[in-house]
């Protein structure tokens, strides 16, 4: 297996995609590949320096990856335009290289709209805070209802990060409004 990986470099992802197909310790072999360092170029496309530029509609079709498939094709068509007979064309080093960067990029927006989650109150845990949890859709509309849009669609044109700043600002200012409210409390 670790032929068909150190080759990678000087084959076409096409190849490559049938050699992995058929290999039975992929695990190890994904390992190596996550070292892969980010490529400037994929089939001849500039790479983006970071994810901050996606909408929120992007982000959400990287966040829904869930195989091995779709990890290496869909990252190609959402960020690039590039179809899949394209991809199979590419170099597969570079190919690869820039979907375990992507996994990575997608890796650290998810921990910051994580670090907008304000920790619930035992009594909110007792109520079932945590039935209120709709994923995606669910921030669709928080942010639509939020900002005044009608048209969910809309915001799924919008920047990631200007969601997230607006989810940033509410998380800051409900632990403000805690911590106040525990203040007058405290004085009674």
């Amino acid at each position: 297996m670790k032929v068909i990986f150190t080759k990678c470099q000087k084959m076409q992802f096409a190849d490559f995609w049938v050699k992995l197909d058929c290999c039975s310790s992929s695990g190890e072999v994904f390992e190596q590949m996550k070292r892969i360092p980010k490529p400037a170029y994929v089939c001849k496309t500039a790479v983006p320096e970071d994810l901050n530029d996606l909408t929120y509609g992007q982000l959400v079709e990287l966040q829904g990856i869930t195989n091995n498939e779709e990890l290496f094709f869909v990252p190609c068509k959402v960020l690039l335009g590039l179809d899949r007979a394209k991809v199979k064309t590419g170099d597969a080093e570079s190919v690869i290289g820039f979907v375990f960067w992507v996994s990575r990029e997608i890796e650290r927006i998810n921990k910051l709209f994580e670090s907008t989650n304000v920790k619930p109150t035992p009594e909110e845990q007792q109520a079932r805070i945590d039935k209120l949890s709709f994923g995606p859709f669910g921030l669709i509309d928080y942010y639509a209802l939020r900002m005044g849009i009608t048209n969910h669609d809309e915001v799924l044109s919008l920047p990631w990060v200007r969601i997230y700043q607006c989810m940033k600002i509410d998380s800051e200012r409900a632990k403000y409004e805690r911590r106040l409210r525990k203040v007058y409390a405290d004085k009674k």
